[in-house]
């Protein structure tokens, strides 16, 4: 192998390129990162992919092709062969599931090549209502000390980290997610179809998987109240296992005229930037990557305080406005504010694009760049 290009090369690891802030945070890390520095490879586990028109040519893709969620040991068997046949400088994991699995291949093969973790969930809330949440606590426990580092895209996940699972303070990073804005901006152009934007009523959108994290009960709980003072209409954008069920509540609750379920949308940014106001309701987040998303659209943002991520975005009253978890009279009342009050609301929004731009694509790479640096040095 040139030696040239040996040093260059980073192996980066994720399930899939399914939908989701850490495959967009990765997509756009293989885009940006220096060429002349850098030589990115991608590992991945099965051949999901919704970023096709996005991903870099000259990065290729190796497929381990999981058969189901059993193949553990055998992905894990494969992974170590990978790393020993393309001889990586670095390798790079996404995502907690991952992170054990690529902590034990290196281990199998022996190697000492430095490994980074990224860790995008907040395992405090995330573990608690898991499958065999205690095996995955000791793995967490045992398995991730032994990486080169560990980037997290918050300081609460980080802090978590530190606290709950003994990962020394000097191997811990915070990196916050990242923005492609120019794509983004571009993509908020795109021409739209749907009936609800050529009529006069003003949308409230949500963008994220339909799972219990999000708390979209909240939502439309909300959404309920808001109908009796002001008439409005509900974008959810988004799939998951909870989907049937929110259909089914927003019927009990009378609303389900002003609700539409779009599903997953490849491009989010023309529905997100057409909207009045945009809401985050989680019970928990890892960062809240959307709320960036929403502000480089230029649309105010109002997000639950949750741990973590949004309150290391948002100055409540200065670029978007926080409201209590769980809180659904308080979170009425912030959308029918916004509704009402349209300086306001191009207030928070020109805010909203300034703070975007601290998370923007080309700062944040120069900063993971500066990471393998530091360790290939």
């Amino acid at each position: 192998m040139n030696i040239k290009n040996k040093w260059k090369k980073i192996l980066f690891v994720i399930p899939s390129l399914a939908g989701g802030g850490a495959e967009r945070v990765l997509v756009s890390l293989a885009k940006y990162l220096d060429r002349n520095r850098f030589k990115p490879v991608l590992v991945v586990f099965n051949v999901q992919n919704v970023y096709q028109q996005d991903w870099c040519s000259d990065v290729p893709i190796i497929c381990l092709n999981k058969k189901d969620r059993f193949d553990f040991f055998r992905l894990v068997w494969m992974l170590s062969r990978m790393i020993k046949q393309e001889e990586p400088l670095l390798i790079f994991s996404f995502l907690t599931y991952t992170n054990y699995l690529t902590v034990l291949a290196r281990n199998l093969a022996n190697s000492r090549i430095p490994l980074f973790l990224s860790e995008h969930n907040n395992l405090k809330w995330s573990l608690k209502n898991q499958k065999f949440k205690g095996i995955k606590k000791i793995l967490i426990r045992s398995l991730y000390p032994k990486a080169t580092g560990i980037i997290s895209v918050s300081k609460g996940v980080k802090e978590n980290l530190i606290t709950d699972y003994k990962v020394p303070e000097n191997r811990c990073f915070v990196i916050y997610n990242m923005v492609d804005i120019e794509r983004i901006r571009q993509l908020a152009n795109e021409e739209i179809s749907h009936p609800w934007f050529r009529e006069n009523i003003p949308i409230i959108i949500a963008c994220g998987r339909l799972t219990a994290a999000k708390n979209y009960p909240l939502l439309l709980e909300a959404m309920s109240l808001i109908l009796k003072k002001n008439n409005a209409r509900f974008l959810i954008l988004g799939e998951g296992e909870e989907r049937s069920r929110l259909e089914k509540y927003a019927r009990e609750l009378g609303i389900s005229r002003n609700i539409a379920f779009l599903g997953f949308q490849s491009n989010p940014f023309k529905y997100i930037s057409r909207a009045k106001v945009f809401v985050l309701s989680s019970l928990w987040e890892g960062f809240g990557i959307v709320i960036i998303e929403a502000m480089t659209c230029g649309v105010p943002v109002i997000s639950t305080c949750c741990p973590y991520g949004p309150d290391e975005i948002i100055t409540d009253g200065v670029n978007g406005l926080l409201v209590p978890v769980g809180d659904v009279h308080t979170l009425a009342e912030a959308i029918l504010r916004l509704l009402k009050d349209e300086a306001l609301r191009q207030r928070l929004a020109e805010a909203g694009r300034r703070r975007a731009e601290d998370f923007r694509v080309e700062k944040m790479v120069v900063e993971y760049e500066r990471a393998f640096e530091k360790v290939l040095s």
